[in-house]
C-alpha cells in the first residue's frame, strides 16, 4: 500500500505572491514530497477553510495573511509538524499565545530572513562601489554638460582604493553578508557591534570599532540596525555632523533608526551624501519631502530586498526546508 504524502497549505497575502516565488521546477520538487493545495489561504477565518486546513501537516507562509493564526486555528489542525515562511519570519503567522502553542507542540519553524538578505547585501555593496567612483555625480553632469569630462580633474578622490567604509550594526545577517562581499575588496571596512568581538570581526577581513569611529573615518556608511523601541531614532545630528565631507550614508535597514530632521538638517549643507531605500515617517516618501530635490541624494522605492526573479530564492528555500522537515532532516534556517 502506497504511503500517502503529507499536506502542505499555501497562506500569503496577495496570493498570487506564490505565483513568484516559485517556479515549475520548485513546484515539481515539492509536488515529489507532498501533496500540496494550491488554493492560497488569506484567512485562516474565513469560511471553508476549516476543511481545507484539518489534515495539514504543514504551512508554507509568504507576506500576510489578514489575519494571524491563534490557538483555536491551531486546534483545527491537530497533525501540524511544521510552518516554512518566505519571508524573514515565521513567527509573525502567529499570535502571540499560538506561538507559545507552537513552542509546547514542538512545530517547527523555518524563514527566509538569510535568504532574503543576500540581495539587500547585494544592493549596499553596489551602491558603496559606486558612491566611492562617485557615479551619481558624474552620470548627472556628464548628462548635463554633454561634453568630455576630465574625470582626472573632475574626479580627483573617486575611486575605492584605500577607502574606508563603516557599517552599523555589522552582526545583522545582512551586516554579515555584507562584510563577505567586501573582503575581496582593497578597503579598510569598521564593523560596529555590540555582539561581535574583535576576533569574530577580524575573521570577516573587518576592524572592530564604535559608533564615533565609524562616522568620523568612513567614506560610505551603511546601516543594518533593526527597528526597535530601542534603536528609534539612535542616528542623530551628532552622527551626522562628523561625518568627513563628502561621505555617504546608507540606509536600506529601517528609517526608523535615523533621525530624520537632523539627517536632512545636514544633507541641506550639501556637506554630505545619501542613498535612501527607506524613509521614516514617509514611506512611501511625501510628495512635499525636501529630499526629492536634493542633487547629494539618491532615493530608491525600498527595492533592496527580494524582488522579481529574486523572490524565487526564497520560493526555493522554502522548498527546501519543507523538504528537510518531511524527511526528518536538520534545518538551515530553523527559528
Amino acid at each position: 500500500m502506497t504511503k500517502s504524502k503529507p499536506k502542505v497549505v499555501l497562506t500569503m497575502q496577495p496570493p498570487e505572491l506564490v505565483d513568484k516565488l516559485m517556479n515549475d521546477t520548485q513546484w515539481a520538487r515539492l509536488d515529489a514530497v507532498a501533496d500540496v493545495d494550491r488554493d492560497v489561504i488569506t484567512d485562516f477565518h474565513a469560511e471553508g477553510v476549516e476543511d481545507q486546513i484539518k489534515d495539514a501537516d504543514y504551512i508554507f507562509s509568504g507576506w500576510g495573511p489578514d489575519a494571524r493564526i491563534d490557538v483555536d486555528t491551531l486546534d483545527r489542525m491537530p497533525k501540524l509538524k511544521g510552518i516554512a515562511a518566505a519571508a524573514g519570519n515565521a513567527w509573525r503567522l502567529l499570535t502571540p499565545e499560538a506561538l507559545e502553542e507552537v513552542d509546547k507542540r514542538g512545530i517547527l519553524r523555518s524563514n527566509s530572513g538569510y535568504v532574503n538578505g543576500i540581495p539587500v547585501a547585494e544592493y549596499c555593496m553596489a551602491m558603496i562601489l559606486m558612491a566611492n567612483k562617485d557615479f551619481f555625480r558624474a552620470e548627472r553632469i556628464y548628462r548635463e554638460r554633454r561634453e568630455y569630462i576630465n574625470r582626472e580633474v573632475e574626479f580627483p578622490t573617486a575611486g575605492n582604493y584605500l577607502k574606508t567604509v563603516g557599517l552599523v550594526t555589522a552582526s545583522a545577517r545582512i551586516g554579515r553578508h555584507l562584510m563577505g562581499l567586501l573582503k575581496g575588496c582593497r578597503m579598510r571596512v569598521l564593523a560596529e557591534s555590540r555582539s561581535m568581538d574583535a576576533e569574530e570581526t577580524a575573521s570577516y577581513g573587518a576592524v572592530k570599532a564604535d559608533m564615533e569611529t565609524v562616522f568620523r573615518e568612513s567614506d560610505v556608511i551603511s546601516v543594518h540596525t533593526p527597528s526597535l523601541p530601542a534603536t528609534r531614532g539612535m542616528i542623530g545630528a551628532k552622527y551626522f555632523k562628523m561625518m568627513k565631507d563628502g561621505a555617504w550614508f546608507i540606509n536600506s535597514a529601517r528609517g526608523a533608526v535615523v533621525d530624520a530632521d537632523a539627517m536632512i538638517a545636514e544633507l541641506r549643507t550639501g556637506r554630505i551624501n545619501a542613498i535612501l531605500d527607506v524613509t521614516d515617517p514617509d514611506e512611501p516618501l511625501s510628495a512635499d519631502s525636501p529630499l526629492w530635490d536634493m542633487p547629494n541624494v539618491i532615493l530608491t522605492p525600498h527595492i533592496a530586498g527580494s524582488e522579481g526573479t529574486e523572490l524565487q530564492g526564497m520560493g526555493e528555500n522554502v522548498v527546501n526546508e519543507l523538504t528537510h522537515m518531511i524527511k526528518g532532516e536538520p534545518l538551515e534556517y530553523a527559528e
